[in-house]
């Protein structure tokens, strides 16, 4: 059986599992005008830029350094509201919708990595931005991964949070384990779909998310937004996220183990087994990288415990920018300039 065919009866099991998960949490929002004026507020704050054809939502608040927040699939740039305030006081924040995500166009073709990360590049130059620091989660980490092997001049530094890092086995307690199994042996059973839809209604994904006043709204409005899409037309997402599903079970990213630019990997502790495994195994093999377990925590560990999270990753971008600002003092001494 050819590689294509395998991932699209991959995308129809994925497919199936989004299709019971995501609105089975949207249908758990109650009808409270609360999300419907959170909505109207935030939108007027959003921006918009025409990117490779398609029109992209952003928000932009703040000066200094650019650190810019990508999310992942099914979610929006809500889900970086808590860093909003922490990081606009010293940087840029930019956060934006991904397409065929939130506030953004959803075309009906190009969700693949290198299209996502084409459009984050041009979001970039849209804002006159050189290089910044990235702040990813979930699938934003494999969109970054791409992103830092198209345009490394770009990157200052990368924080994977509960992100994507295609290096992990895939173990049978993964959400991840019967659809990406799938494309390396025969075409999934009904069985195997629905045992795998099962592992991801009852995944600790977002398990801590749901149990939380505070987060709970955010990640309905994100959910409800997300999910009809899903439900009218798979392929805007779910059939081009198994272009991505290949390289998770295997090492095929030899390039990572050259890049210099510092890298923090942040994972909940009560989050999948991929994303922690994923973590570690980065660790080991890539160069100046730093290892971070979050406690108490899931998916969602930046709306879950936000000022552990903004501090660690304000903490790092901190450090990585002192080391630039001295490396550039360094070679104005070296060139005959002052050193102070």
């Amino acid at each position: 059986m050819s590689r294509s065919i395998r991932a699209v009866r991959v995308a129809i099991a994925l497919a199936a599992m989004l299709a019971a998960t995501l609105p089975a949490i949207a249908e758990q929002t109650t009808a409270d005008p609360g999300y419907t004026r959170a909505i109207a507020a935030d939108a007027d704050q959003l921006r918009h830029a025409r990117v490779n054809g398609v029109r992209l939502a952003y928000r932009l608040e703040g000066a200094g350094t650019p650190v810019i927040f990508v999310h992942g699939e099914g979610y929006s740039h809500e889900l970086w509201g808590q860093q909003l305030d922490a990081f606009s006081r010293d940087y840029l924040f930019v956060s934006y919708d991904r397409r065929g995500h939130g506030q953004s166009e959803d075309p009906l073709t190009g969700y693949s990595e290198t299209a996502h990360a084409n459009d984050l590049e041009g979001l970039i130059r849209h804002l006159g931005i050189d290089d910044a620091h990235f702040v990813v989660n979930s699938r934003g980490g494999a969109i970054i991964i791409r992103f830092l092997k198209l345009y490394p001049q770009r990157v200052r530094s990368i924080t994977f949070a509960d992100a994507t890092i295609p290096l992990s086995p895939i173990t049978e307690e993964s959400a991840f384990h019967g659809a990406v199994t799938a494309l390396h042996g025969p075409a999934p059973t009904l069985e195997q779909v629905i045992a795998g839809r099962d592992r991801a209604k009852t995944s600790r994904f977002t398990r801590i998310a749901q149990s939380r006043d505070d987060v709970r709204p955010v990640l309905h409005r994100m959910v409800d937004a997300y999910s009809p899409r899903v439900s009218a037309n798979p392929q805007r997402s779910d059939m081009a996220s198994a272009t991505h599903i290949g390289p998770w079970n295997s090492r095929d990213f030899p390039d990572m183990a050259t890049m210099a630019q510092p890298i923090l990997l942040i994972v909940a502790e009560h989050g999948d087994p991929f994303f922690i495994a994923g973590a570690q195994e980065a660790h080991r093999l890539w160069p100046n990288t730093r290892y971070h377990l979050m406690g108490d925590v899931d998916h969602l560990l930046m709306l879950e415990a936000p000022e552990d999270f903004n501090q660690r990753v304000g903490a790092f971008i901190r450090e990585v920018d002192e080391q630039i600002a001295g490396r550039a003092r360094w070679t104005e001494v070296k060139r005959g300039g002052d050193y102070d």
